[in-house]
């Protein structure tokens, strides 16, 4: 289940921003539903759902309708003009009704046919009402105008949204108060109160519609006077909706007290009427019930009746209450009569009850009664007719005076005409067709037996407060109406008074809240004020921007998420980029902007911002097109909710970038192609680049390189054994090396160069590092030369190389004035170890020999292999013979030991001779010859021992 993310805050603020467009929204959808549901109710012949519907007629309903679909087409798609067409419509329909009200003439379309049914509908049923039209019209006008591009445009705008406001607000109030009853005029302004809403709702709608399209920053004088505007109409909306609600409660308590009153009073009549009823009708039955009456009575159904008897009989009966007395014959004859009969009545009317009862009027009410006497020979009628005094003097004492119009009138009905009896000796009474014209008979209901009151129109067209009952079962029916403007007529006076006093409050009301808000109103007005120089500055300065800039507000969908952005604002340079107009971009959303300009959407980065409120730099491109790649640099800023968008055309920019990333990329492939070492350090002797052979010599990635400084990758000893040529190579001097380092777990022979990075001004900013691991190339050196110069079976010197060490070593001793000891030896039987062990254990023992001379000598001391068992060693740097004596003496001792060859230990022994020279001035051949004469001394002497001889 989808959940609200918006908060209150936020919610406020959208609905705050949106007004506008809701208000539209929301006028559309009433003025749909409004109009539908009275078409609906006018075809169905019910009220359907709206309470009042009918009072609107199928016109204008259509036109609400057709006002309401052309709302939402001018808000979402204006560009379509289709809200034109529907305005044009309307504003066709109510032109054409206000020319049939001004010609009298039908244009077709009033639709007569559908409204006949309802009565009330005169004198032209289904025309739309003059204030009606007119205010359609307007708003037709406004809805054809809108949007307002110029300002003359705009306030004709404007006047099409007062005009029908004005006309709905005094339609409704003339409705509510009944203004045709207080004033004549009052009918020419009525309007049906849901067709005075629909007409403030399309009005409102419009000026919605005018409001947004506007969508500019009030000025701050703009907006003080709208909160004095908005604060006087809410005063003058309060006291007006007071005024009319004390007005409809007093004037509806005022009505159901009168029509109480009203209904007791014809109640009260029809009640006496009735007993007036009763009396003669009892008058009537003694008469009747006499014996010498029944004695007449059956004499004049035999033909025997005796005219001058029954005279004398009928005048005894005759009373002051009797208009006359008379017997008739079956065929209605009179045989005899006393008094007198009406025989020209202005007024006559048959009773339901009792069977052969007529009530007569002619300037005074007469009751005839008829008795019918029936015997075997025939039958015989007694005529009655009685005056009814007390109900004639009622009617005059109820007789309208004082220009008063209550009215009461007594009434019955026959198959075609209602006959109503008059209150006035020279009014006939009327007799009315019933035929159309039951719904204008205010006492109708009474003839069902019915008693009430009602608030309607009479016949004739008068808008009446009657009260209605019905006289017993006689089928007459008695009804008190009163005209309702006369009913007001007496508290118009006092309205009007009112009225003013209300007005002179309100204007009241209105100075002291003016006086009372305009410290306020001066201090929101500096503060706006400010506030509008800010952001003029800041349209300035976006106006001037080289950048393009934008503004857009977050539009969010029915569960809060941001679906989409509107445009709200461009700058100059906006419009450039992208070609745009900025009339016809502000408004817009961007999902459809940006498809229309067939650039990338970067929807998602702006959604980004408005959820994080995070600021967000990047470059991306602009469009995609291989051919003309181009780019742009936006700096994306939450604004409330909404963005801030600053963009630049890096283009150049990048194509430069992209250019010197080709040449580094060539460069790097050459570099890394290179089998040595190159890397760049700055001043600070931090490593900025370095090549792949990094990690194909090290094992190390150039991303682990970079950045360290020299001392930590090389260590310290390395570092110290390079730091004279970084040094050089940082003054601006290039160096050149060759020496073996210690690198990562291994020594190394490296060949290095140091180029200095040395600009125009003399400034070095760092030097170009290429080093050549030739390890390997000076181990194959190594090697090349012991091969010549080393003994192949016991890794010794060999007689050139040691020959040649002992010339230098003469020289050097000779000019340090020190002492040397050349020692010439060779293995005691040797030749017998060869011939009885083989040549295999001969090598065996001159190894063995070879190695204990290496160990027990000094590092810089030279030993070497003449040949066969022959073995010298060279002893530098001696500061006396004792020294050398020591040294032959542990040589002697160390070869002296036993060998183990064959599995079997042998004894070894040597003869030593040792030339022993001090400064030697000599050749190296006659100093190798002293050492030979003093090995054949040893030798002499019986071997295992040494001779000395001294040079010089």
């Amino acid at each position: 289940m989808h959940r609200l993310t918006l908060s209150t805050t936020e919610l406020k603020r959208q609905l705050l921003h949106d007004r506008y467009r809701l208000l539209a929204i929301a006028a559309s959808l009433f003025l749909i539903l409004l109009g539908t549901d009275v078409i609906s109710g006018w075809i169905l012949r019910t009220p359907a759902l709206i309470p009042e519907n009918i009072h609107m007629v199928i016109a204008t309903a259509f036109c609400l309708i057709l006002y309401g679909l052309a709302l939402p087409l001018a808000l979402w798609r204006p560009q379509w003009r289709a809200h034109r067409v529907l305005a044009a419509l309307v504003l066709a329909m109510a032109t054409a009704t206000l020319l049939e009200h001004l010609s009298g003439r039908s244009l077709g379309l009033d639709l007569p046919q559908l409204h006949v049914w309802r009565h009330d509908m005169v004198p032209h049923p289904g025309r739309m009402a003059p204030p009606t039209a007119l205010a359609l019209a307007a708003l037709g006008c406004g809805l054809l105008l809108q949007p307002g591009s110029t300002p003359p445009r705009r306030r004709a705008v404007k006047i099409c949204v007062l005009l029908p406001l004005l006309l709905g607000v005094l339609g409704a109030v003339a409705y509510l108060v009944n203004l045709e009853l207080l004033y004549s005029w009052g009918a020419s302004v009525r309007m049906a109160l849901l067709t005075a809403l629909g007409v403030i709702s399309a009005a409102l709608g419009l000026d919605a519609l005018r409001r947004q399209a506007l969508r500019r920053h009030l000025r701050s004088q703009d907006m003080a006077d709208s909160i004095s505007v908005t604060a006087t109409a809410l005063l003058i909306s309060i006291s007006l909706a007071t005024g009319l609600l004390i007005y409809r409660v007093s004037s509806a308590a005022h009505e159901r007290s009168l029509s109480t009153v009203m209904a007791n009073s014809v109640r009260q009549r029809a009640a006496l009427l009735v007993a007036q009823f009763g009396i003669s009708d009892d008058i009537a039955r003694r008469i009747y019930q006499r014996p010498s009456m029944q004695k007449l009575l059956e004499d004049a159904s035999r033909s025997k009746l005796d005219a001058s008897a029954a005279a004398t009989e009928l005048a005894a009966r005759n009373h002051m209450t009797l208009n006359g007395i008379a017997i008739q014959d079956a065929a209605g004859r009179a045989l005899v009569q006393v008094g007198y009969f009406e025989t020209r009545p202005r007024q006559a009317l048959a009773l339901r009850s009792p069977a052969g009862s007529w009530l007569l009027w002619n300037g005074h009410y007469l009751y005839r009664t008829e008795a019918i006497y029936r015997t075997s020979a025939g039958s015989s009628r007694l005529v009655i007719e009685q005056k009814l005094e007390m109900f004639d003097r009622i009617v005059q004492d109820t007789a309208p005076r004082d220009g008063l119009s209550g009215l009461y009138a007594l009434c019955g009905h026959d198959d075609h005409d209602l006959r109503c009896f008059s209150q006035s000796p020279r009014d006939p009474g009327p007799t009315i067709p019933i035929a159309g014209n039951i719904h204008h008979f205010t006492m109708w209901p009474a003839f069902s037996g019915k008693s009430g009151s009602m608030h309607t129109v009479d016949y004739s067209g008068r808008d009446v407060i009657s009260a209605y009952a019905p006289v017993s079962d006689s089928g007459l029916a008695f009804s008190y109406k009163i005209r309702v403007a006369d009913l007001l007529a007496p508290i118009r006076h006092d309205l009007e008074i009112d009225a003013l006093i209300m007005l002179a409050m309100v204007t009241l009301g209105t100075l002291i809240l003016r006086w009372r808000t305009s410290p306020l109103l001066r201090e929101v007005l500096q503060s706006n004020r400010m506030a509008e120089l800010a952001a003029e500055r800041f349209r300035n300065a976006a106006e001037a921007n080289m950048d393009a800039f934008i503004i857009m507000e977050a539009l969010r969908d029915h569960i809060g998420e941001v679906d989409d952005f509107r445009v709200v604002y461009i700058n100059a340079e906006a419009e450039r980029m992208w070609q745009l107009r900025r009339n016809e971009t502000i408004g817009r959303n961007w999902k459809a902007l940006a498809a229309s300009l067939n650039v990338s959407n970067h929807f998602e980065s702006y959604k980004q911002v408005i959820d994080t409120g995070m600021p967000l730099s990047e470059e991306v491109p602009k469009a995609y097109d291989a051919s003309h790649p181009t780019w742009i640099h936006q700096e994306i800023v939450r604004a409330g909710d909404g963005i801030s968008i600053s963009v630049r055309d890096i283009t150049q920019k990048k194509l430069a970038e992209l250019d010197l990333v080709l040449r580094e990329a060539l460069l790097k492939t050459v570099t890394d192609s290179i089998p040595a070492l190159v890397a760049f350090v700055d001043g600070d002797q931090r490593y900025r680049y370095c090549n792949k052979t990094y990690t194909r010599l090290f094992g190390i990635a150039p991303e682990q390189v970079i950045g360290r400084n020299m001392r930590d990758f090389l260590g310290d000893e390395s570092y110290a054994a390079v730091r004279p040529y970084v040094e050089q190579a940082l003054q601006g001097q290039a160096a050149a090396f060759e020496m073996e380092m210690f690198l990562h777990g291994s020594q190394r022979y490296v060949e290095g160069r140091y180029i200095p990075q040395q600009h125009a001004d003399g400034t070095v900013s760092g030097f170009y590092v290429m080093i050549w691991d030739i390890t390997q190339s000076r181990a194959r050196e190594i090697e090349l030369r012991n091969k010549v110069t080393q003994d192949a079976m016991t890794g010794l010197l060999n007689r050139a190389a040691f020959m040649d060490i002992l010339g230098d070593e003469i020289k050097h001793h000779y000019l340090k004035r020190q002492a040397l000891a050349l020692l010439f030896l060779d293995i005691d039987h040797f030749k017998q170890v060869n011939d009885t062990l083989g040549h295999a254990t001969g090598d065996e023992l001159i190894k063995i020999f070879a190695g204990r001379l290496r160990q027990n000598v000094r590092g810089t001391d030279h030993v070497a292999r003449l040949g066969g068992d022959e073995f010298v060693v060279l002893l530098v740097g001696l500061d006396s013979e004792r020294t050398a004596t020591a040294v032959v003496d542990k040589l002697m001792a160390a070869v002296c030991q036993d060998a183990k060859l064959l599995g079997e230990r042998r004894r070894v022994s040597t003869s030593i001779g040792v030339a022993y020279a001090y400064m030697p001035d000599i050749t190296p051949e006659r100093l190798l010859e002293i050492a030979d004469e003093g090995l054949y001394q040893a030798k002499a002497a019986g071997r295992n021992t040494y001779r000395l001889m001294r040079v010089g």
